[in-house]
């Protein structure tokens, strides 16, 4: 079992790289190390390793924040002798939630470390979407439409989550957002179709695809999502007004929303999505692209087609 640390030293605004630097230290099993910057990297790294080791079992460990687990788990599924694990570097860490996994760095180690040659590996979905019929690619977390992909679109670009997060404030910049943007953002008409069953939807403020229930540094906006049962979890906000938009998301923090008569939850394994206008979409947090009358979104999940280490000792899901 070789074990090998891949760390994105841009995560968490290149913060990851410092935090790595210090943790790296107290490492006391045998290990190799990449540094990467591009998602391609990790399926090339992941490639090259199992080309090279026929017959060979890796851990693969991810550094980072959800981008880094997204661009792991995307280069390694269906890779059988490959098991992933996570030391977290990011500011919202959703990943480390909605996989159970410990969000200190030095739990997660001994975690590791003390699963190292017992690893019995669990089985874990994830999502996998195109836009206009273009490339396919993975979520491992969620996908969002709507004012919750403007969101995470404007706080990506915005200065401010750099200065947060020297603080390890980052995740606040979200509610930051939400205020201002609250404002002027204008629901939407959509036509979704989950599972070959089609409905259209009026004043859509946002649709959520979940994997797990956690986003947005720990919203827990999909309550019944799991990472391991086959299906993904859509949450529909619409018909809201603004002023109780903001009760919503006092209120997803505890995962109280779906409580209101405006939260619908839908279960399905493939769904599509379209809309008139061109409407933002994010993936696990990162800006994907918008959908139209002409470019929709299809979205499936793909069931046990990765594998992560034994977390049981810390919490089972």
């Amino acid at each position: 079992m070789k074990t090998i640390f891949i760390v994105n030293p841009s995560a968490r605004n290149h913060h990851s790289l410092t935090s790595w630097e210090k943790f790296q230290k107290g490492i006391t099993i045998p290990y190799s190390l990449y540094m990467t910057e591009h998602p391609d990297d990790v399926r090339r790294i992941a490639g090259e390793l199992v080309r090279e080791n026929p017959g060979e079992s890796f851990y693969i460990i991810g550094v980072g924040g959800d981008g880094t687990m997204n661009s792991i788990i995307s280069g390694t599924a269906g890779f059988e002798n490959i098991f992933i694990g996570y030391i977290p570097g990011g500011s919202g860490n959703d990943f480390a939630r909605g996989y159970r996994w410990p969000r200190g760095k030095h739990n997660a180690y001994d975690l590791i470390r003390e699963t190292l040659h017992t690893p019995l590996p669990i089985s874990m979905d994830a999502g996998l979407f195109s836009i206009g019929g273009g490339p396919k690619h993975y979520f491992v977390n969620n996908i969002g439409v709507g004012f919750d992909a403007l969101i995470a679109r404007k706080a990506n670009e915005s200065w401010l989550k750099g200065k947060l997060n020297r603080w390890s404030l980052g995740k606040l910049i979200y509610p930051v957002i939400l205020c201002r943007e609250a404002l002027s953002f204008k629901p939407f008409r959509a036509v979704i179709e989950v599972d070959g069953v089609k409905r259209t939807l009026e004043k859509v403020w946002f649709i959520t695809v979940s994997n797990q229930p956690y986003f947005g540094g720990g919203m827990k906006i999909a309550p019944e999502a799991r990472p391991d049962d086959g299906v993904l979890d859509l949450t529909i906000v619409s018909g809201l007004s603004k002023w109780k938009l903001m009760f919503l998301f006092i209120s997803v923090f505890f995962g109280k929303h779906t409580e209101l008569k405006e939260v619908h939850t839908l279960k399905g394994r493939s769904i599509k999505m379209k809309s008139r206008k061109g409407i933002p979409v994010h993936a696990d947090g990162d800006f994907a692209g918008v959908i139209d009358e002409c470019r929709e979104l299809h979205a499936e999940v793909t069931h046990g087609s990765w594998k992560m280490l034994n977390r049981s000792r810390w919490e089972k899901c």
